[in-house]
């Protein structure tokens, strides 16, 4: 339990370091080579039966599906007494605002030039909303072999939502990478904010 409350902590730690990093160089409008070596890639590697499938993931990630599930959550949640319930509204609330303010700060266009690409909102989104049902699988009692399954099934959607986002050229991969290391490190401090069998003892 020791060492997993110092992973926790170091995995907020780099996740943000990660997140601010990327964000001075989209702040000063630069781009790696991998961004532009991974649309050209999406670009020559399209294929028209995975769109439909793209589409949907991306619409996961999107504010119109995750607030209705973050109500959904909510509702379940305070219907089983559960203490994460009373969380909930400020957790998204919080990510919206920190979210909003990244984009404004930054500014930097997508692929298509439509202006606030960085951080991905949905990659955002999704790592912060089903990364929250993984700490809950992981706080209740429940089979380990539903818990291991729910966790591996909710990492490939994030994952898919984040290629997504790639495939349909709506962001740069470091908007993407923004996305992620952003979401996580919300998502963990804001754990270790609200829940003190996370954090390591003084």
């Amino acid at each position: 339990m020791q060492a997993l409350r110092w992973a926790v902590l170091l995995l907020a730690i780099v996740s943000a370091l990660a997140f601010v990093a990327l964000g001075v160089l989209a702040y000063n409008q630069q781009f790696f080579d991998l961004d532009h070596a991974a649309h050209d890639f999406v670009r020559s590697a399209r294929y028209p039966e995975l769109r439909p499938l793209m589409q949907a993931l991306s619409r996961i990630g999107s504010g119109y599906v995750l607030i209705p599930l973050s109500l959904v959550a909510y509702v379940l949640l305070k219907r089983q007494g559960h203490r994460a319930a009373r969380y909930v509204p400020g957790m998204f609330v919080g990510a919206f605002a920190t979210l909003a303010l990244a984009k404004w700060i930054v500014a930097r266009p997508r692929p298509k030039l439509s202006p606030y690409g960085f951080p991905s909102a949905h990659t955002f989104g999704a790592v912060v909303f089903f990364g929250g049902v993984i700490y809950l699988l992981w706080t209740v009692q429940i089979r380990p072999v539903w818990r291991w399954v729910g966790t591996v099934g909710l990492l490939l959607l994030i994952l898919g939502v984040a290629v997504s986002r790639l495939y349909l050229r709506s962001h740069w991969l470091s908007d993407v990478l923004g996305g992620a290391s952003g979401g996580a490190a919300y998502l963990v401090i804001f754990l270790l904010a609200v829940d003190p069998r996370l954090r390591p003892p003084r």
